[in-house]
């Protein structure tokens, strides 16, 4: 026969209850870093598309800026511009609306980006010198 051990108290060990707390903490550490993790997965992709979107306009921006005055691209208007992707580029040409002489030119790129339409324009100004 075993012999039977009188002091319980002396025993080392967990209970029950601090594991069932210790993993309930732990879960909801765990829940917070996978939110996180969601949360900058959106922010990266947002980011990848906002840059896109910066460099066709820049590139569209250096196309017209580099045509001649009286180009009929720099028409007085709107221009309907080309798809690139999922992005679409656009300008408007005003004539003579802060100085004689002038054109202000603005190039948009509109995108959907995370179910949401998004825009960035750029603005120029450009003289017949």
């Amino acid at each position: 026969m075993k012999p039977v051990r009188k002091n319980l108290k002396t025993e080392r060990g967990f209970t029950l209850v601090e594991i069932m707390v210790a993993i309930c903490v732990f879960s909801v550490g765990m829940l917070a870093v996978a939110s996180m993790q969601v949360s900058g997965t959106q922010g990266t992709a947002n980011a990848k598309w906002q840059t896109g979107a910066v460099v066709w306009a820049s590139d569209q921006m250096e196309k017209i800026i580099s045509l001649p005055y009286d180009h009929p691209d720099l028409a007085d208007g709107a221009h309907a511009g080309v798809t690139e992707d999922q992005y679409a580029i656009s300008w408007v040409v005003q004539d003579d609306e802060l100085v004689d002489n002038t054109k202000t030119i603005t190039v948009t790129v509109a995108w959907a980006g995370s179910g949401i339409d998004r825009t960035i324009s750029f603005v120029y100004y450009k003289a017949d010198i």
